[in-house]
């Protein structure tokens, strides 16, 4: 009962998000502003940290992005699919992996007027994450893995961006938590691109 409950607040806070960014992107359209989207991708170093350290040692992550802008805006919006591979430590599980795949909308405002010299932007925002794990060793030799359980989960963090020639770089590190039994908490440390 309890769960269910946590999850209809967080569907109803999704909700509201996503008509808070239709009423942003409608009231500037009627000021004449303009949209621009961008398709991207990241990698890098994830560091885990409480319970899930104790079980798992550092990984990596990878994301596809697609992202929004009005011009004259210094909010964004960004959706983000992602997935993240954590080994398990030797003394645990030799050779067991802990996957999260996670689907993340975030919001991205920008700390300063924009510039072509780039600049610093906080982002944060809600997701919807699946963790399992693969490679465990099994009852009778062999590999085993678990199901796949989906929770909600929230990051923030700090970015900088650098726009280039047709293309925008930034770099990011956000602190992550994946609200599961045990929480999964993690700070990944990501380089992207943006067209």
């Amino acid at each position: 009962m309890h769960a269910r409950i946590i999850r209809s607040r967080t569907v109803r806070l999704v909700g509201s998000a996503a008509a808070a960014l239709l009423f942003a992107v409608t009231a500037a359209q009627g000021q004449g502003s303009s949209t621009s989207y961008a398709i991207g991708a990241n990698a890098g170093l994830v560091i885990p940290v409480s319970d899930l350290a104790d079980a798992t040692s550092s990984g990596y992550t990878i994301a596809a992005t697609l992202g929004m802008h009005q011009s004259l805006s210094p909010i964004a919006f960004r959706v983000e699919g992602s997935f993240t591979e954590l080994p398990w430590k030797d003394n645990i599980a030799q050779g067991a992996k802990h996957r999260i795949y996670g689907f993340a909308l975030d919001g991205m405002y920008n700390l300063g007027t924009a510039s072509t010299n780039g600049g610093l932007y906080l982002t944060g925002g809600l997701g919807y994450f699946g963790t399992k794990d693969s490679n465990l060793p099994g009852l009778f030799g062999g590999t085993a893995e678990t199901s796949t359980n989906w929770d909600f989960g929230l990051n923030a963090g700090l970015g900088y961006y650098l726009p280039l020639t047709g293309f925008t770089v930034y770099f990011e590190g956000r602190y992550r938590n994946v609200f599961s039994n045990t929480n999964q908490v993690m700070f990944p440390i990501t380089v992207g691109v943006a067209f």
